[in-house]
């Protein structure tokens, strides 16, 4: 079962937000990665979350947890969970692979793991167009990050 992506943000908020490493970008961007690594993983079959995220100028953002950041939270470092009107439980083997995305890319800043998402044929840079938000395919993430995958094994 997918999950709300402000549930996947704060799972990340509340097992590492107590250091003061967690901005709005480096959440939004973090739990976007984890989405196109979920559906490496699982081979296309599962999605992390229940929203698409879409292409907006300042990258992949997945438009629900932007708005809960921007509306519940303001500060530049987010230490405390974002409020959600249904609390979703994160299957034990779900938060091993959050878990596995943050020690890869926790050690990041927002603007590093923007980088990342921008990168020549990462998904975003695909179908982004200024001014326009366009949803990002699954297929695309999926071909991305298994991509990714493959040249991991290969070193």
């Amino acid at each position: 079962m997918p999950y709300s992506p402000t549930t996947i943000a704060n799972y990340y908020i509340e097992k590492y937000g107590k250091g003061g490493e967690l901005t709005p970008m480096k959440l939004l961007k973090l739990t976007y990665i984890a989405y196109g690594w979920y559906l490496a993983v699982t081979e296309g079959k599962e999605r992390l979350t229940d929203e698409q995220p879409v292409a907006w100028d300042m990258g992949p953002v997945f438009p629900s947890l932007y708005r809960n950041i921007k509306k519940n939270y303001k500060k530049w470092n987010i230490s405390s969970k974002i409020p959600l009107p249904v609390l979703e439980k994160i299957k034990d083997r779900d938060k091993t692979f959050l878990d596995k995305i943050w020690s890869i890319y926790g050690k990041y800043d927002g603007v590093y793991l923007s980088a990342l998402t921008h990168e020549e044929g990462a998904p975003w840079n695909e179908v982004y167009c200024k001014g326009s938000n366009r949803e990002l395919n699954d297929e695309t993430i999926y071909q991305h990050y298994k991509a990714k995958m493959s040249a991991k094994e290969d070193e």
